[in-house]
């Protein structure tokens, strides 16, 4: 729910803020028709700033606000190319999350591929659940699938982004944004990817995907924040809301996909040692159109996206596995679609049996 792996600070620092063509891409002709006229107004407002941590502060209009992100692109390009927009948890934003993941701009540039980190507009990102439960003070009241509506026009008007090849990814309450996309626009992104988070309590009736999508999640069993067993907690003295459990979002989108069975959970190569936090693989079968359909299940893991010995932050936020690179995993996810990605543990990792190396694949 809160800030992933990192102590939350003291204020935030950074600026304020069709059918596709294969079933899961989506067509680039239907992105253009529902973003044509947004394009060209984001495109005239998108500014490139200096930024001084990396990659470039873009900036864009959104119904009138501006809204801002941090962008990577490629070196080198001869056209557009993959996108993946990563969502900051909350109070956080998103320049500190590329800092979290800080192997993953390295491995994106040498892959091809384009990466945004937009802010959110206030200390949480308005994902139409969760907001709704926050205190008056701190519950977000933007239009935050407007704005990334008109972040990806941009970047698609622009030459950045391929419009078949968006993908979606979150952190905490930025995967609870993250969700709320792939539910409003599965048509206009190629798949989703979510670090603890889960599905809200009125998915069962709100969340009508518009098409089979990838989908990959990866969770913690003893996150004390966004619990396995869906409670949303403050600090761990009360709970802010009731969501889906673990298991029950994914139940929820192996039937979104119209998945038919479950492969037996497989381990990831151990890394860790002793008694850290190990990774179960859980991979729906028979979905359609092949699509991937994941849960990674963070045994003993917590609310945190990278290892580290903080002592608060371990007895704040529980420990994370060092049997898998966050950053590494969801690259290799979104240019690996269809299949099980690897461990995602080394720059360039292991092919898993019978599949060819993801990253590589794209190079």
């Amino acid at each position: 729910m809160t800030f992933a792996g990192r102590p939350p600070p003291a204020r935030r620092t950074s600026a304020s803020e069709g059918t596709p063509d294969r079933v899961h891409r989506p067509s680039r002709s239907g992105w253009r028709r529902a973003t044509a006229a947004p394009a060209m107004a984001a495109l005239a407002a998108l500014l490139l700033l200096p930024a001084c941590d990396g990659g470039a502060r873009v900036s864009v209009v959104s119904h009138g606000i501006e809204r801002r992100a941090t962008v990577d692109r490629p070196a080198t390009s001869a056209g557009p190319r993959p996108l993946l927009v990563v969502l900051h948890a909350g109070l956080l934003s998103g320049a500190q999350t590329r800092s979290e993941l800080e192997g993953l701009p390295a491995m994106a540039r040498e892959a091809g591929v384009a990466l945004a980190f937009p802010d959110a507009q206030s200390l949480f990102w308005n994902d139409g659940s969760l907001s709704r439960a926050l205190p008056a003070a701190l519950s977000p009241a933007g239009d935050d699938l407007g704005f990334l509506d008109a972040l990806i026009a941009a970047l698609v008007a622009d030459g950045t982004a391929d419009p078949a090849a968006v993908h979606m990814a979150g952190v905490s309450n930025g995967g609870m944004m993250a969700l709320r996309y792939a539910c409003a626009r599965a048509d206009r992104i190629a798949s989703v990817a979510v670090f603890l988070a889960t599905m809200p309590p009125e998915a069962e009736k709100e969340c009508r995907p518009a098409r089979p999508l990838p989908v990959l999640m990866v969770a913690g069993t003893a996150d004390p924040l966004v619990r396995w067993t869906g409670e949303v907690e403050l600090a761990g003295t009360a709970t802010m809301q009731r969501r889906m459990s673990v298991p029950a979002s994914f139940g929820f989108w192996r039937r979104a996909n119209g998945c038919s069975g479950l492969a037996p959970a497989r381990p990831l190569p151990r890394r860790g040692r002793g008694s850290q936090p190990d990774v179960l693989v859980h991979a729906a079968s028979g979905c359609a159109g092949g699509v991937a359909t994941l849960l990674y299940e963070v045994r003993g893991g917590g609310h945190r996206l990278t290892t580290g010995d903080d002592w608060t932050l371990l007895r704040l936020l529980g420990r994370a596995s060092p049997d898998i690179d966050p950053g590494a995993l969801l690259l290799e996810f979104a240019l690996g679609l269809g299949r099980a990605p690897g461990p995602g543990q080394e720059r360039r990792p292991p092919d898993p049996p019978g599949e060819g190396g993801l990253v590589r694949a794209v190079r």
